[in-house]
């Protein structure tokens, strides 16, 4: 028998939106999945299809529930997570005005450099706890929007993220949480939990046109959505504002006290610490958690599994369809102490730690002999080489070792590339057998929006964490593996100038 009290989860990420039924427990009774693309329509240019986005939220909706059918007065309550950023202007209905442009765009970089002058960098990281990055930021697509598609910006109501035109189709209301806001360059994060008004005054934006603060475990609003409550989702739940995806998956995963880590692998890999007090680093991305009197540091590597997606799809040439375990086994064809190239995932800039939309991806040591099964195992110790960097810098600002790394997300599934992980890193590498973290985290919030739950360690802690499989550092692969990261962490310090004049 099914337990009186249900969660519904949506997650909209850079390849597809999700949709999750839960129960209190915290077990994932059913998913339902619909892919979308990137779209680059010009060079530099990052977006997601934001109405389309919306058509496959309701495709998921409709198939899960009719694939699970459940009592409707059952749902209790629903949360929401999402890609972030993903600048969205919106007329005052919540109809999208363009696509979403993501934290891969690079098209406003005229507009970072007027943001610099006009308050300061400094100043910059002092309000808002990050560096400034086109696209990464998105005060500075709301410029490039208010300067080159003025059309747009003049009928626009709203800027917000991708969980604010959610929150609006959904229950009428624009809103962001704080997690979201973080990314803005707009947002207080360091416990302000307002809008700079200094920032905005200084960049001359109408504090009119950002959505409502709303913190993420709060309801945006009760559902009022037709398309939903036709669905069989009952009218006047609560909808948890939610957050962004990877502060949803840290709750989901329980990392929610001091120095708690994990990662995510994905289209990007991400290495994610808990902090119990706003101290930053400009190295690193970050944010207000999804749990409150909490942060989070995320050392966000851009393109990781998008560089691998690239090699697919264009270099190796395999068919869509077919399994990336195609990719990961050449790697057993590459031994570990053969000589192969380095590699710079910097394919769509970089966030952590260079903070460079206009640095990209190198193969440094190509030779004639060079084959295919190398590049991809220099794909994979790029990532771990990346991932070891920013431990390294936490480690430092933390003053404490992290031996042990627990790994969530698709590409946490390869063994090949944990085990390259582990012994790059010289951690072990705990591979979580957690069913979509971000969707989980999403149906939690909205468990806490309508009362399942009492606490956020109780919401956590119903998550099942079982571990698929821990992988242990070669000793014997150390030193290997020290004179190649040098070889990694080098090359942009070499390189940054030359990105900058190739523009």
């Amino acid at each position: 028998m099914l337990p009186e009290n249900l969660l519904l989860g949506i997650d909209i990420g850079s390849g597809s939106v999700k949709a999750a039924l839960m129960d209190s427990s915290g077990a994932v009774l059913a998913m339902e999945k619909c892919g979308h693309g990137i779209e680059t329509p010009r060079e530099g240019w990052a977006e997601v299809p934001i109405e389309e986005i919306w058509n496959n939220t309701l495709v998921v909706i409709r198939r899960l529930l009719k694939n699970f059918p459940v009592q409707e007065s059952r749902i209790r309550g629903m949360g929401l997570s999402s890609l972030c950023p993903g600048l969205t202007p919106m007329d005052g209905d919540g109809k999208a005005l363009a696509n979403s442009v993501i934290y891969m765009d690079a098209r406003s970089l005229e507009e970072a450099e007027d943001i610099r002058r006009k308050v300061g960098e400094e100043e910059i990281f002092r309000l808002s706890g990050n560096m400034l990055m086109p696209g990464a930021t998105s005060v500075t697509s709301i410029l490039w929007f208010r300067n080159h598609r003025p059309d747009i910006h003049k009928n626009t109501a709203c800027y917000g993220h991708i969980n604010t035109f959610l929150a609006k189709r959904l229950t009428g209301n624009f809103g962001i949480d704080y997690s979201n806001a973080s990314y803005t360059g707009l947002f207080e994060t360091s416990g302000g939990y307002r809008w700079s008004l200094k920032t905005l005054d200084l960049l001359g934006i109408d504090g009119a046109v950002l959505p409502p603060i709303v913190p993420s475990w709060r309801s945006a609003g009760p559902l009022s959505c037709p398309e939903f409550i036709a669905a069989g989702v009952p009218r006047g739940i609560p909808v948890a504002m939610g957050g962004g995806d990877t502060a949803c998956s840290a709750f989901a995963v329980g990392v929610i006290e001091h120095n708690g880590v994990f990662e995510s692998a994905g289209t990007t890999n991400v290495i994610t610490v808990c902090s119990e007090k706003p101290v930053f680093d400009r190295r690193f991305m970050n944010r207000s958690h999804v749990v409150p009197g909490r942060w989070l540091y995320h050392g966000a590597m851009s393109s990781t599994g998008a560089s691998v997606k690239w090699l697919r799809d264009e270099v190796f040439r395999i068919p869509e369809d077919e399994n990336y375990e195609l990719i990961s086994a050449l790697v057993e064809k590459a031994p570990a102490d053969e000589p192969c190239p380095v590699f710079l995932p910097y394919m769509a800039g970089e966030r952590s730690p260079v903070w460079d939309p206009r640095a990209r991806g190198v193969f440094f040591g190509l030779s004639l002999n060079t084959r295919r099964e190398q590049l991809v195992r220099a794909l994979f110790e790029a990532c771990a080489f990346g991932s070891r960097q920013l431990l390294e810098i936490v480690e430092g600002m933390t003053d404490s070792r992290m031996e042990k790394i627990m790994s969530i997300g698709g590409w946490s599934a390869i063994d090949s590339w944990n085990r390259i992980k582990a012994d790059v890193t010289g951690r072990e590498i705990a591979a979580l057998d957690v069913s979509e973290a971000a969707v989980a985290g999403a149906a939690l919030l909205g468990g806490m929006a309508s009362g399942v739950f009492s606490s956020f360690r109780e919401a956590a802690d119903r998550v099942p964490k079982k571990c698929r499989r821990v992988f242990t550092p070669d000793s014997g692969s150390r030193e290997w593996y020290d004179k190649r990261y040098e070889v990694y962490t080098s090359l942009y310090p070499r390189l940054g100038e030359l990105f900058r004049i190739q523009g």
